[in-house]
């Protein structure tokens, strides 16, 4: 299967201070809750991204497309802190408007070739 995108907190800070360590939303196998980073999962980077942007750009209440073509395989980084181009990521959920909330994310997509480097690599 599909590395999981993450379930989507019903809050951006809905994890920190270890407030849900119990619910699906808060399983960060990286420790960057630890680090005081809500956005563990690319679910969450979207609701986080929606409230930073809503609340420094008055009147803005923008969407998001999530990139989902590499990162197919679970598990699939050594460290971490590899997160650029890791090799053997595999592609991941085909492009779809079927999000898991409409109303912040508009679609995942493959938004660059899969496979193609981005300019690091180990």
């Amino acid at each position: 299967g599909y590395q999981a995108l993450g379930v989507m907190c019903p809050t951006y800070d809905f994890c920190l201070n270890n407030a849900h360590p119990e619910h699906d939303c808060c399983v960060d196998p990286c420790g960057l809750i630890e680090q005081w980073n809500p956005s563990h999962n690319e679910h969450n980077y979207a609701l986080h991204l929606r409230k930073a942007m809503t609340e420094g750009i008055p009147g803005f209440v923008p969407h998001v497309i999530i990139d989902t073509g590499r990162n197919g395989v679970a598990d699939e980084r050594e460290r971490c802190s590899n997160w650029c181009n890791v090799r053997g990521a595999g592609v991941g959920l085909l492009p779809s408007t079927e999000t898991a909330d409409k109303d912040i994310i508009d679609a995942y997509f493959w938004l660059k070739t899969p496979g193609e480097c981005d300019g690091c690599t180990q």
